[in-house]
C-alpha cells in the first residue's frame, strides 16, 4: 500500500515498502549527473545525449515547475535507508501527442533489485487513482529486456512496434478500461 503525501507546493510524495518517490531538488545534482551522462545508464534512454552540469540544473529546477504547470510530471527516486537519489520515474506527455507515458530511468547499481518494478506500480497507482488518468502508455528500446519485464509485471500489455521519438520502440499501455491495447492518438 501507498502512503501519499505532500511536498513544496502540494507536490505529491509516494512512499512505497523501500522507496520514497519525491520531488528533485538541488542536492540531487550529482546523480542525476551520473544517470543522464553513464553510458551503461543511457544505454536505452531517449534521447541519449550527454548533458552539462548546467543543463542538469535546469532539468531540476523544472521538474517542480512542470509539475505545477501540467499537474504531472517525473518523482526522484530514493531508496528509504539511503535517502540519496537511485533514478527517477514518473509521467509525460508521450511523444507529440495527449497521451500519458510512464518512464523511468535508474542508475545501474541499482539495475535488478526490483526498485523499477515497485515505483513504476506507484506511479501507475497514483496516476489512475489520484490524477484521473484513463490509460498510460510506456515506450521503450525493442532489446531492453528488463524494462520489458518490468512493464509486463506491473500489468502493461504489449501494443505495438512502431516509430516514436525518431526511433523505433516497442509500446505497451494499461487502462482502466480492460478492453485494450491500442496505440497512442489512435
Amino acid at each position: 500500500m501507498n502512503d501519499i503525501s505532500n511536498q513544496r507546493n502540494d507536490l505529491p510524495i509516494l512512499e512505497t515498502g523501500r522507496l520514497i518517490l519525491r520531488m528533485f531538488e538541488p542536492g540531487d545534482l550529482d546523480e542525476t549527473d551520473l544517470l543522464f551522462n553513464d553510458s551503461e545508464a543511457q544505454k536505452y534512454l531517449v534521447p541519449q545525449n550527454k548533458r552539462t552540469r548546467e543543463e542538469l540544473k535546469s532539468f531540476i529546477e523544472n521538474r517542480i515547475k512542470r509539475w505545477n504547470e501540467i499537474g504531472f510530471g517525473l518523482w526522484c527516486v530514493t531508496e528509504k535507508n539511503v535517502g540519496k537519489m537511485i533514478g527517477y520515474c514518473g509521467f509525460q506527455y508521450f511523444d507529440k501527442t495527449t497521451d500519458i507515458e510512464i518512464v523511468f530511468g535508474f542508475l545501474p547499481q541499482f539495475w535488478g533489485k526490483g526498485f523499477a518494478t515497485e515505483s513504476a506500480a506507484a506511479c501507475i497507482k497514483f496516476g489512475f487513482e489520484n490524477l484521473g488518468f484513463k490509460k498510460i502508455y510506456a515506450a521503450t528500446d525493442p532489446h531492453n529486456i528488463a524494462s520489458r519485464c518490468v512493464l509486463e509485471k506491473i500489468n502493461m500489455k504489449f501494443v505495438s512496434k512502431e516509430t516514436y521519438y525518431g526511433i523505433e520502440l516497442v509500446t505497451y499501455s494499461i487502462s482502466t478500461d480492460k478492453n485494450q491495447p491500442e496505440s497512442p492518438d489512435s
